[in-house]
């Protein structure tokens, strides 16, 4: 076994090599190789965007905003739009191309990565039509905690950050991203068979194996706000929410997530299009056999995607249950923003922050609140703070928010023939 001396020596080492790419700029692929490149942590997903696409991601969402499912309601006098062309939802460019872009990994037991959040912002609409390239530039690895002589087996935990530009067909940039990694990594004492303690990817705080059983009373609480979404009460739809209506200290309504279950992780697979199967996954897999994800029923080598689908997989990883993927952590609080702004709203920034995983079997409660009103250029903006809660109160996803809003000084003389 590695000492703990040369276990340390390796990950600052590793710092120092992986930071010597900082800067480094590089295109972004189609994400199906057939190749020897190991390209499952990062690439395209849809080059084109459709309206099946912004449909999909929707759903994957929960959203039945039928501005985009209804080409009725699309093209109404009572509609924001004109001519069929529809803004995308925000954050559909996770459906565009992955925002988490693993790089090389220290190579050594116990080593684990966990999407820890994105700044997500849209210069520009995406329309259906639209087709994308991406290039990604290399923002550095930096350690955010590291054990102590007092508490040596504890992990070290490194950030790293990429920044994502997707430029459309007419050269327009349209988006820039800032994904972000944290990589876990557990010392020798701790990762002798490979598997890892049942706790929180940066905290200790402890996790019931099980999924949660709900009482008929939570429950009924559950499907009440569900269907009060699906009936649109928390929908502003195709009414403008003017910005000078808009006061400080405004509550986005609370909507709940839930419980997440497999049909809800596969509907965003199925929306963003990250799966592989048969040899173009072993192609993926190979490359990280010496994370030792096994399956400890077959014996068989398992892709590390495989966490967010299967109790089974995350628990030999050390996982209470299976991990909801954080895009769809951070897409959900994008859509309560969504609902709350209205179609002639525009979410230029969201700057997300996942703290903790979700896990199958939980609830979600979105919330957020106004803190800010300002102009700029003429335009109208005002400042969110979000968050999404566990059903035990625990915060696992924080983010705020820039959005621009219609004014009434503007907007209603645009509206006049």
């Amino acid at each position: 076994m590695i000492s703990l001396e040369d276990w340390n020596a390796r990950i600052d080492a590793f710092i120092i090599e992986e930071n010597k790419n900082c800067g480094r700029t590089l295109p972004v692929h189609r994400i199906y190789c057939q190749d020897d490149s190991d390209r499952s942590g990062g690439g395209i997903y849809n080059e084109t965007v459709t309206v099946d696409t912004i449909g999909r991601f929707a759903r994957a969402l929960g959203d039945s905003n039928p501005l985009y499912s209804d080409p009725q309601y699309r093209t109404s006098p009572a509609g924001t739009v004109s001519k069929g062309l529809f803004p995308a939802p925000p954050l559909l460019e996770c459906c565009i191309c992955s925002t988490f872009i693993g790089g090389r990994m220290p190579r050594l037991r116990g080593i684990s990565a966990f999407d820890a959040g994105s700044r997500w912002e849209r210069f520009l609409p995406i329309l259906p039509g639209d087709s994308f390239s991406a290039q990604t530039s290399f923002l550095g690895v930096r350690e955010i905690s590291r054990q102590s002589a007092a508490n040596a087996d504890t992990a070290r935990l490194l950030l790293r950050e990429h920044r994502i530009d997707l430029t459309n067909q007419r050269g327009e940039h349209v988006s820039a991203i800032t994904a972000r990694c944290i990589i876990r990594c557990m010392p020798p004492l701790n990762n002798e068979t490979g598997t890892q303690r049942s706790s929180d990817s940066t905290c200790r705080e402890p996790v019931q194996k099980g999924r949660p059983h709900y009482t008929e009373e939570e429950l009924d609480r559950v499907y009440a706000n569900l269907d009060a979404q699906l009936s649109g009460v928390f929908r502003r739809g195709s009414r403008p929410r003017y910005w000078e209506d808009v006061e400080v200290g405004e509550q986005v309504p609370e909507q709940i997530i839930g419980p997440y279950d497999e049909s809800d992780g596969q509907a965003l697979m199925a929306a963003i299009g990250a799966a592989n199967a048969f040899a173009t996954k072993w192609a993926s897999i190979r490359f990280r056999k010496g994370q030792g994800i096994t399956d400890p029923e077959t014996g068989a080598h398992r892709h590390p995607i495989d966490r967010h689908s299967s109790d089974l997989i995350a628990g030999a990883q050390g996982h209470p249950r299976a991990l909801v993927s954080g895009i769809h952590s951070q897409a959900l609080l994008a859509k309560s923003v969504s609902d709350w702004m209205g179609d002639a709203g525009l979410l230029r920034i969201l700057d997300c922050r996942c703290l903790r995983p979700l896990y199958y079997g939980d609830l979600s409660f979105q919330r957020g609140s106004v803190t800010g009103r300002f102009e700029k250029d003429g335009r109208c903006f005002v400042n969110l703070e979000l968050e999404a809660v566990r059903q035990n109160g625990t915060v696992h996803t924080t983010a705020s928010a820039v959005v621009e809003l219609p004014s009434r000084r503007t907007f209603q003389s645009a509206e006049k023939p």
